[in-house]
This record gives C-alpha cells, structure tokens and sequence, in this order.
C-alpha cells in the first residue's frame, strides 16, 4: 500500500448504532489520508445514517438479508467491489462473510480485527479491547496504518442539505422554538425495553417542564408507542411508525433531550449533542455501546445476571426481568434533572 491511498473502504453491516458509532472512524480516516476518496459499505436500510456525510464519496449498499444473501451474490458482490480497485479497507463488522468479501475483492490491504469470524482473510488484525467503548475500539483499526489513534472525534452525521425541516416539524406538529423532550420506548430485544407504564410516568412529568413531549418508534411499535401515550395521560406527540430513517434523524436532532431504551436512537441522539438519559437492562454499558459523549446519563441496577447477553434476549433467561422492573420512574427523573434547560 502507498503512504497515501487513493481510495479507501469503511465496511460496516452491523445494526443501526453500530454506523452511528463508526463515524468517528470516517473522521479519522479523512485526517489521516485528507485526499483520499473514501467510500462505505452499510445495509440499505442504514444508508441515510452516512449517505450525506462531508468526508464520504459514496455509499454502497449491501443488502445481506435479501438481495445480496448466499454465496453466488457474495461473489457476485466482492467482484463489484473488486472494480473500485481499493487500496485498503477497514472493516469494524466481525463476520466470516465480511471478511471473505474483501478478500474475494482483492483489497490490497486489509485490517479487522483479530477476533472476528473473519479474521483469516484479513493480512492486518488489530486487537480488539473489550474493555474499551466501541467508539475507541472501532477508532483503534487506524493504528495499524501508524502505529497509532488520535484523540475520537465525536459522532457526526449530516443531513440532507435540501431536506425541508421546517416542514418536517409542521407535518409531525412540532412547534417551532418549543422545548421538547423525546421519548423512545422500543427495541429489537424485549429485555432491552423498559415498562411501558414507567416510561408513560416520566413523560407525563416531562410535560410539565417541557413544551412538547415527543414519542419515537420504528415500524411495529406503534401500539407500544400509544400504549406509552395511554399511560402518560397528557398530550403528546406521538411519531411512531411515521417516520423515514432520514426524517428520524432530523427529528430526535431537534429534541432537547432524548430519554430512551439502549438502541440506535440513543446513539442518532448522542451525534446530535442532545441529553440522552438511557435506561439499560440486561445490557451494561462496559459492553462498549453506552451513550458516546459527556451529555448522557445511564440509568441501570446491579444485578448478578447483568449482562445476560451482548444483545440482549426476547425473554428474560431467569423470568424476573428485575433489572427492569426495578428501575423506577423517579430515578429515570432524576437523571433528567441534570439535563434541565431553561
């Protein structure tokens, strides 16, 4: 590889928060090669997390559960990228078939993790510390360029330029100039997901001290939204399920603060700069996915079975789901009072 690479490759098919948590890479990557054209490979349904950002050329789609699943179109695939003639990659994803994509791709240089399922395709590994937030665990893929990692830039996504934001917040009724605390209830893992009724008393006691109350959900979790909503008693913005990836960034980017469940959102939140409280369950934060950034505050008990898994489960394996049930809503409260604004 030369000492300045003309093109470089990002390959991050991970969840939702595990591309908000690769953008300080793109940074780091950028300072230390500022002429390189620089592209990233993410699901499709991720793309808006990285398709406007300043330091990428281009996108590239990988659709891993669908279009581009089996081993034909992983060929198929690696032979595409094989026509952009990388110089090096980087690749944070531990999978097997990441790394058999970008050997099959012909990468010249290629650096992963000396962990990962995939780890014997690539012919630089990087150790990964699990010890370390996942921010700096990603960010630490750059040291094996110089032998180094500079200071974590922070999270960053940009938005469309020409997205009409304005019109957003009038569709969705948001008011202009209110102060608005959001609420996101949901997660893919059911351990992951706080009580419903509690996170119905903490934005009924936000609406006291904050113009509007907005909640958030993916598809599927409108009734988990509005049972939320019931619960709360008062009026509130209720956004769930109405929302594109695009439009949700803008949104929980107007929010003034951001109380929510350990999930992808948090961390759009965290890139943004608004005051997340987060409420972890059967995850911990030294797993490496707490909130990045010193507005953040995470709300969790100490339980012997913490952490049940790295992701977390569709039931609790002990059925008492206590690391849930006994966080209550005054503590969440509680953690919100340190983020209050005038």
């Amino acid at each position: 590889m030369s000492e300045n690479p003309e093109r470089v490759l990002i390959f991050q098919t991970a969840y939702l928060g595990d591309v908000v948590l690769t953008t300080p890479l793109i940074q780091a990557v950028h300072d230390r090669f500022p002429d390189a054209a620089i592209d990233i490979v993410v699901q499709p349904q991720w793309a808006p997390i990285v398709q406007h950002h300043r330091h990428i050329r281009q996108v590239i789609a990988y659709d891993k559960r669908g279009a581009d699943e089996g081993l034909g179109n992983t060929i198929r695939f690696a032979r595409e990228l094989a026509k952009e003639k990388y110089d090096i990659v980087f690749c944070p994803h531990p999978s097997f078939r990441s790394g058999l994509i970008l050997f099959l791709a012909g990468i010249k240089k290629r650096i992963g993790f000396d962990d990962s399922s995939g780890r014997y395709f690539y012919n630089t590994k990087v150790h990964r510390d699990t010890r370390r937030h996942e921010v700096l665990r990603i960010l630490s893929l750059m040291s094996a360029v110089d032998g180094k990692t500079e200071p974590a830039p922070p999270l960053h996504i940009d938005s469309d330029p020409a997205f009409d934001r304005a019109a957003l917040m009038r569709r969705c009724g948001i008011r202009e100039g209110a102060k608005l605390a959001g609420i996101h209830p949901g997660s893919v893992w059911a351990t992951k997901r706080w009580l419903p009724e509690r996170f119905g008393e903490v934005a009924k006691h936000l609406a006291d001290s904050y113009d509007q109350v907005v909640i958030f959900g993916g598809p599927g979790e409108e009734e988990l939204a509005t049972q939320v909503a019931i619960e709360a008693g008062v009026e509130l913005v209720n956004l769930a399920g109405r929302l594109a990836l695009d439009e949700l960034i803008v949104a929980i980017s107007a929010m003034n603060l951001f109380v929510t469940n350990d999930s992808g959102p948090m961390h759009i939140a965290s890139a943004f700069g608004v005051p997340v409280v987060a409420v972890f369950g059967s995850t911990v934060p030294r797993l490496g996915y707490a909130p990045w950034g010193e507005k953040s505050s995470v709300v969790e008990i100490d339980l012997s079975c913490r952490p049940c898994g790295p992701h977390g489960h569709q039931v609790c394996p002990l059925d008492h789901f206590k690391c849930m049930r006994e966080i209550t809503a005054a503590m969440v409260l509680e953690a919100c009072a340190a983020f209050a604004v005038e």
